[in-house]
């Protein structure tokens, strides 16, 4: 081992570079340590973005946590594998939500902070379905959804649905007016998708992408179409703006569209369904617009009756 490295921390690329014999086993460790840099969704590249976001370095979190530098370098690049409680308490000073706590938790082998082992994922059962179906049409004349963890539409009232043929027809038709299973990331990423009318598009979309990025890191499936997103944004409108720090986004929006019936404004809020304590990553996600001005609660008034005939 080099000097200053511990039993605990073998110095692999010291070993390599040695002159003497190193056996496969510690040559498959060391390209596996040196293979986490490239891997999207390796617990050091979250703990590197962690800390990154909130402008704190490895001496000041060091210090901070208790330990040498020297550790938190190690964390970060993979060669130290953090406990619980030391996963924890990092982040607890980078201040990350509970999805990126769990996150990490999750990355490192450890059960998370709300354990989500055991809790049965809600569903579209009759019962569930009825009282979700139910509340979004009581939501009319306004839209409201209801999505799954993947992103996937599972219900939308009558008001959601005439607003998707008037900010999104292009789309829309190009999908049959099918909106059960709509891939809701793919609404966005398509150009003639969610942000083709919006007035505020890059900020709409820096937004959700900063949301869909956190929330692919407890969720890896998301990932290549988060990354599609990522792309298509940046292809669209260039530099996004900036949004709050990773995992510190809000669960609202506002959106405009420029429409034949003129600019119609919205605040958007989601929440999830169920009893708080089975609450996780995996429950259905429930998303209800309200209107941001005269105008547009006007028009979505006088529209009800045509959207219920979209239903």
């Amino acid at each position: 081992m080099c000097k200053g490295a511990t039993a605990c921390y073998p110095d692999y690329a010291c070993l390599l570079r040695s002159r003497r014999s190193v056996s496969p086993l510690v040559q498959v460790q060391w390209r596996a340590f040196r293979s986490l840099d490239s891997d999207p969704m390796s617990l050091p590249l979250l703990l590197r973005h962690t800390r990154a976001s909130k402008n704190i370095s490895q001496l000041d979190l060091s210090l901070r946590l208790g330990v040498s530098q020297r550790h938190v370098s190690f964390l970060e690049t993979g060669r130290a594998a953090p406990s619980r409680d030391l996963l924890l308490a990092w982040m607890n000073e980078v201040e990350a939500p509970t999805s990126l706590r769990n996150a990490a938790l999750s990355l490192g082998g450890f059960t998370t902070v709300a354990s989500e082992e055991g809790a049965s994922w809600i569903g579209m059962t009759d019962a569930n379905e009825a009282a979700l179906q139910r509340m979004v049409q009581l939501h009319n004349p306004l839209p409201g959804l209801v999505f799954d963890p993947d992103w996937k539409m599972l219900a939308t009232n009558c008001a959601g649905q005439w607003l998707c043929t008037v900010v999104m027809p292009a789309y829309c038709e190009a999908i049959g007016h099918r909106f059960e299973g709509l891939d809701m990331i793919d609404c966005v990423a398509h150009d003639d998708g969610l942000l083709s009318h919006s007035r505020n598009a890059a900020q709409v979309g820096a937004s959700l992408l900063a949301q869909l990025q956190t929330e692919s890191w407890l969720r890896p499936s998301l990932r290549p179409r988060v990354d599609r997103l990522a792309e298509s944004l940046h292809r669209r409108y260039g530099r996004l703006p900036e949004v709050p720090s990773l995992g510190l986004a809000t669960p609202s929006l506002n959106l405009s569209f420029d429409t034949q019936l003129g600019v119609l404004s919205f605040s958007t809020f989601q929440s999830a369904f169920g009893i708080p304590q089975d609450i996780n990553s995996s429950s259905l996600r429930i998303e209800l617009w309200f209107a941001a001005d005269a105008h547009t609660r006007e028009v979505m008034s006088d529209a009800d009756a045509e959207a219920e005939a979209c239903c």
